[in-house]
């Protein structure tokens, strides 16, 4: 089953005062819920915080607003959907997502007084974390389960774009790390002066060989490939670890076979047949709901 990956709506980032008359304003009504500014203005935060994963919205404030209340109505009408549903999720999933919240922070203080900051709690934000859970179930009940592809439809798009379908372009080279810099200069100097062939027979435990595209390399030491040349090498201390980078040779992009391709053309296929199935879904429930908005 496909892993469905939604914003989780953790964070609400800075606590405002409001006077009775902002907290009771009502700028929506879904059915028989009510969506306050209150409740907006802290959906509203959320999204426009940089957060990975998060959806694109407005940055002014007015039509970000109004993007908002799109997303917290259909959040409110998928959320319904679940609890007709009778839908349970474990504490114990609720209380591995905390962890991992937890376990981003340096320390339990830090965590606690981010919270302090923004004005939250643990249990909103264990609500928050249930909430997304229960609409990760019901999504894949009415979405998630209607989606498949076939093989043929892999075919078929494989064929329709298999211009489009390269491997990246990879790198070979060669790493050796210490935090004695002698150590990395000789071994620098090595390779200058006989070549990587030589170099690596004398320092051949402390010489790697990475045949890698460059994402599955450190962000350092791929900004530091992207600036050589092919027989060029570079001496860095990162971190107060000395670290020598040779690139041997660039393997241009090539043409991915079917068989390479499928599992990438599958995704890409199942992913836009979610969507749209989502799309339609949340249509459904709009048409079918009593929805008033007030901004």
């Amino acid at each position: 089953m496909k892993k469905i990956f939604f914003v989780i709506l953790a964070f609400e980032f800075v606590f405002c005062a409001y006077s009775a008359e902002e907290v009771g304003k009502i700028v929506a009504k879904v059915n028989s819920q009510i969506i306050t500014a209150k409740d907006l203005d802290d959906y509203y935060k959320v999204l426009t915080y940089k957060v990975p994963g998060a959806a694109g919205i407005a940055q002014d404030e007015t039509n970000g607003k109004k993007e908002a209340l799109v997303k917290l109505i259909e959040d409110k009408l998928i959320l319904e959907e679940a609890k007709k549903k009778n839908l349970e999720v474990s504490s114990y999933l609720v209380n591995g997502q905390m962890n991992k919240m937890i376990e981003s922070y340096s320390s339990r203080d830090e965590f606690e007084n981010s919270l302090i900051e923004r004005g939250l709690t643990v249990t909103m934000l264990k609500e928050r974390i249930l909430g997304q859970f229960l609409m990760r179930q019901v999504i894949d009940i009415y979405v998630g389960s209607y989606v498949s592809v076939s093989p043929q439809e892999v075919n078929k798009y494989y064929e329709e774009h298999k211009a489009e379908m390269k491997a990246p372009e990879r790198y070979v080279l060669w790493i050796a790390q210490s935090k004695d810099k002698n150590k990395i200069v000789a071994i620098a100097n090595a390779i200058k002066e006989k070549g990587i062939v030589e170099a690596e027979k004398e320092y051949s435990d402390s010489l790697v060989k990475l045949d890698a595209g460059i994402t599955e390399l450190k962000e350092e030491i791929a900004q530091t490939v992207k600036k050589l040349k092919e027989g060029e090498q570079s001496v860095k201390t990162m971190d107060a670890v000395n670290y020598l980078v040779y690139l041997e040779k660039i393997l241009p992009p090539r043409d991915l076979s079917l068989e390479e391709a499928q599992e990438s053309v599958r995704n890409i296929i199942w992913n836009n047949k979610f969507r749209q199935r989502f799309e339609e879904w949340v249509k459904q429930l709009k048409d079918k709901a009593v929805i008033k908005t007030y901004l």
